[in-house]
């Protein structure tokens, strides 16, 4: 289908109905084909979430040809989200080969550097009509679940950050737990209020996996407009592949394992 970049409008539009457009971070060929085909069977618009690992792993290539098919497999609106890119250059690479929209992560810088990065990718990918996503706070490491950076997000910060920038859409830092293996988050969802109440921009929740669905809806409700889901995804993956080669009869041809990898992360994203 026509991928018109609309992914912007869709998610002010999430924000001003309260519901959240899904992002599902794919791995490898597999999991991009479960999440389109979730998407397709639940006639529902999707974020393909793609990590700096799996920019490595897959590489811009073909990921540049992944783009192209999952498109034309695609029912419903779909797009393609660079996470958490850590400069510039990135983000030009990943723009040339198609992506609607990137996330440019200089959170860990003081707030008037993270300001002037921002503000540099901004006036970048709105020129080719890119949506761009920044963050306040620090949150757990999405590849590797450490929990060494965690720093809440400053609603005093937002709107300034916000204004300063015309960033597209926010990711903060609220007790999310981004890559968390097991276990639940423990959110703080009156201080999501506050920061989203000052937010001019919708606000994207990274670490949705280990938040209860109960405390999701409460987030969306306060003004969460993207939710993003990757550990899942990798659970999934992970129970498939395990199941298939600790048991007899352990299977020769791989296609087997992974056509069963595809079937499970279509049925993690539909629930999602």
């Amino acid at each position: 289908m026509s991928n018109a970049n609309n992914i912007v409008v869709m998610i002010q539009r999430a924000r001003r109905e309260q519901w959240a457009l899904g992002q599902f971070n794919m791995s490898n060929l597999e999991t991009l084909q479960g999440i389109v085909e979730a998407a397709n069977e639940s006639r529902s618009p999707v974020i393909v979430g793609v990590s700096m690992g799996t920019m490595r792993h897959v590489g811009l290539n073909y990921l540049k040809g992944f783009i192209s098919a999952a498109r034309s497999e695609a029912n419903v609106p779909l797009y393609f989200h660079l996470d958490h890119a850590p400069d510039f250059a990135t983000i030009e690479s990943a723009i040339e080969i198609g992506f609607d929209s990137v996330m440019i992560d200089t959170s860990r810088y003081p707030i008037d550097q993270n300001i002037e990065a921002v503000r540099r990718v901004v006036a970048f990918a709105h020129a080719q009509q890119v949506g761009v996503e920044a963050q306040i706070g620090e949150t757990w490491d999405e590849e590797t679940g450490e929990t060494t950076t965690q720093k809440f997000t400053d609603p005093d910060q937002v709107e300034r950050f916000v204004t300063a920038t015309s960033v597209d859409y926010l990711a903060v830092s609220f007790g999310n737990t981004p890559g968390r293996w097991k276990g639940e988050a423990e959110i703080d969802i009156s201080l999501l209020s506050r920061i989203a109440s000052r937010s001019p921009a919708p606000i994207v929740l990274h670490g949705g996996t280990s938040i209860p669905s109960t405390a999701l809806k409460e987030a969306i409700r306060a003004g969460v407009a993207k939710v993003n889901i990757d550990t899942a995804i990798r659970q999934a993956v992970t129970r498939v592949l395990l199941a298939q080669y600790t048991s007899a009869p352990v299977p020769i041809d791989p296609r087997k394992a992974f056509r069963e990898v595809r079937e499970e992360v279509k049925k993690v994203v539909v629930e999602k």
